[in-house]
């Protein structure tokens, strides 16, 4: 609604027309129940003031019924005075009335601008939100080619580099070249986390995808175990779990030493499965943990870009976590290491044993209890 327009809003118009009846009923009592003296005409003023509270109306309409009921309300007290029946000093209501009612028109319209400038920044920061995870998702897409071609070069160079020192900086410019590769890809994928095709469900088992995992990491220098593995599936699109089960290991690298260990497992509780990276690290401070999530954000900023990574690999992880229906989760000692899991709803066909014995005794239970009533 524009405060500027002068024409009566339309919508909800029945409780204008409620109250105009209402305000000719307590006209009516006025002129001809003079004992009620000025009850009615409180009534006429205290529901306008209430009405308009509900009813912010325009300019015009606004000061057409004021001056209206301020000239009935003044001119049948007018009346009852003439009659006797009203002192004169009652007249002076009316404008006291109007005074109040004026305190209400100017806080509702102050609402009411303060409510438009709200959803006007609401919606231009929508539109910059967009803007923005359009222009990633576009630079993301542009990066990659040139990208892809500069490393293909690097790698042409390290092979046919006869000096040593040439094939060294080759071989930097490469570990760059896929640092940027995967910064790009990481930023296209969160840039498309609201897209409606951004998982493809499948039936999937998710200890295959861990087990999956190790034997990908399992070159890297570390002490890899592997814990339990319960039989869960879930509704997932496997290969945007496979990411963020990698990001959650290479976070765990990130912040172990080669003597360190890292233990994957896979449990089920309850309804859910619950994927479990668990590391002997550095560990993450109590101040820390409730920002690693966000983008960008690193639990330690003095590490170095080569040693930390970019900041997106948790924020990835939360990312698919909760379009899956999921969450993710962290407990962390400094010192001791860190335990992140992944947190996904199990398919409710699947059950395990246990479970599907309790509910096939459910209903037998339920009869025989009918029974004994």
């Amino acid at each position: 609604m524009r405060l500027d327009r002068w024409e009566w809003p339309k919508r909800e118009g029945w409780l204008d027309i409620a109250w105009v009846a209402f305000a000719l009923a307590n006209l009516a009592a006025m002129a001809y129940i003079a004992t009620w003296e000025t009850v009615p005409f409180h009534f006429i003023w205290v529901s306008l003031t209430l009405l308009y509270g509900f009813r912010v109306w325009r300019t015009r309409p606004t000061m057409w019924v004021l001056g209206a009921v301020m000239a009935t309300t003044g001119t049948f007290i007018l009346i009852d005075i003439t009659r006797g029946a009203q002192p004169w000093g009652e007249l002076t209501e009316v404008p006291l009335m109007a005074a109040m009612f004026l305190a209400m028109v100017w806080h509702a319209r102050r609402r009411l601008t303060a409510m438009e400038e709200i959803e006007r920044v609401s919606g231009e920061n929508l539109r910059l939100l967009e803007r923005e995870r359009r222009f990633v998702q576009d630079a993301s897409h542009e990066l990659r080619t040139p990208i892809t071609v500069a490393l293909g070069h690097a790698e042409l160079i390290e092979r046919a580099a006869r000096d040593p020192m040439v094939a060294d900086d080759a071989r930097v410019i490469e570990d760059e070249l896929e640092r940027l590769r995967r910064l790009a890809d990481r930023l296209l994928l969160l840039a498309g986390q609201e897209d409606p095709d951004f998982l493809h469900r499948l039936p999937v088992d998710v200890g295959g995808i861990v087990l999956d995992a190790y034997h990908r990491w399992a070159a890297t220098p570390r002490r890899w175990l592997l814990g339990d593995l319960d039989e869960v599936q879930a509704e997932a699109d496997p290969d945007r779990l496979a990411v963020a089960l990698d990001a959650l290991i290479e976070n765990a690298v990130n912040h172990t030493r080669p003597e360190d260990s890292i233990e994957m497992s896979v449990r089920r509780s309850a309804t859910t499965a619950v994927i479990s990276v668990r590391d002997s690290g550095t560990g993450i401070s109590r101040a820390n943990l409730d920002r690693i999530f966000h983008r960008f954000a690193r639990a330690d900023p003095g590490r170095s870009r080569n040693a930390g990574g970019f900041g997106l690999g948790l924020s990835i992880v939360r990312a698919i976590a909760e379009a899956h229906g999921g969450s993710v989760a962290v407990r962390s000692v400094p010192g001791e290491g860190s335990v992140f899991e992944i947190l996904l709803p199990a398919r409710r066909s699947q059950l395990p044993p246990a479970d599907q014995l309790s509910r096939e005794r459910e209903p037998a239970a339920s009869g025989e209890s009918g029974r004994g009533g």
